[in-house]
């Protein structure tokens, strides 16, 4: 940015963008309305800038999920938080300048001159790239890729919706069936946790089987991608509905003790005042489930 403010030179297209040819990942120019700038450098990198610069909203496990990783992998990286709520003109500059959805999380990598979005997106790519330091985070076989791939695919179009329905509900006679829809949920991960190795999984065919992680011995994406949604479902449901979520579930409760012990989410996890004023926020709408229950 020039020095009022505004920005010299050409901006870059939508398409560029979408190319990943982004100016911020060229050049780490930054909005004059950033909320946050947090460089986080291992002790070999301290005297170099940053390659990776991730965007980020506060309270988003989006965004938490992409925070986990760049903290389980010790990568060098720029954290800049935006406030996408309340400042029409820093939406405006991220969907301009870095990502043309106007969301978080997105990665700059000015080593590849590369912008990514979207969670799950921007944590293979880190995987890929940081190849020797991720190797048990997202490993090459195969067949634990696609079963980290069927957890997340699990979580975002069962657990977080199921969640976020029996939550927002304000109909007490369809509270049973949401209650039924997060208990089955949940019972996906309680029955994979029951058994572990390669032969209980022959034996029954189900490529979900694990533990004590997601996928087996080590922390696996999986377990990346739903310590934020876990977080924000067992807080929730006891301060607002009175109700342990995972009481009938002891070996996914189990899971949880030893995932959410993990360095990487204590530096990233949610002060529990601040989630309240979230809740309190989307608990104050009128939702309409239709939609939701779909999707």
């Amino acid at each position: 940015h020039t020095r009022d403010g505004r920005r010299g030179g050409m901006r870059p297209t939508t398409l560029r963008v979408l190319l990943g040819i982004s100016s911020v990942a060229q050049s780490h120019s930054l909005s004059p309305h950033r909320a946050d700038l947090l460089t986080c450098l291992t002790p070999s990198s301290a005297q170099s800038t940053p390659d990776l610069t991730f965007y980020t909203l506060d309270m988003c496990p989006y965004a938490q999920r992409v925070w986990i990783l760049l903290e389980e992998l010790q990568l060098p990286y720029t954290r800049h938080t935006v406030d996408l709520r309340s400042d029409p003109e820093q939406r405006e500059w991220l969907l301009r300048e870095v990502n043309p959805r106007g969301k978080v999380p997105a990665l700059c990598d000015s080593s590849t001159g590369l912008t990514v979005f979207e969670s799950l997106i921007v944590n293979e790519y880190l995987c890929d790239k940081y190849r020797v330091t991720s190797a048990s985070v997202m490993p090459e076989d195969a067949v634990v890729r696609a079963r980290i791939r069927l957890w997340n695919e699990h979580l975002d179009s069962q657990l977080a919706p199921a969640h976020f329905t029996l939550l927002m509900n304000k109909d007490k006679e369809s509270e049973a069936v949401k209650r039924q829809a997060l208990d089955e949920a949940l019972r996906v991960y309680e029955e994979a946790l029951g058994a572990s190795g390669a032969d209980s999984a022959s034996e029954t065919g189900d490529t979900m089987r694990c533990g004590p992680y997601l996928c087996g011995a080590h922390l696996t994406l999986a377990d990346i991608s739903a310590l934020p949604f876990f977080e924000r479902m067992i807080f929730s449901l006891r301060h607002y509905s009175d109700l342990d979520p995972l009481a009938a579930f002891p070996r996914t409760a189990e899971w949880w003790r030893l995932a959410s012990s993990r360095p990487s989410f204590a530096i990233t996890r949610r002060d529990e005042a601040a989630l309240e004023e979230l809740y309190n926020k989307f608990l104050a709408v009128d939702y309409s489930f239709g939609g939701l229950a779909k999707k």
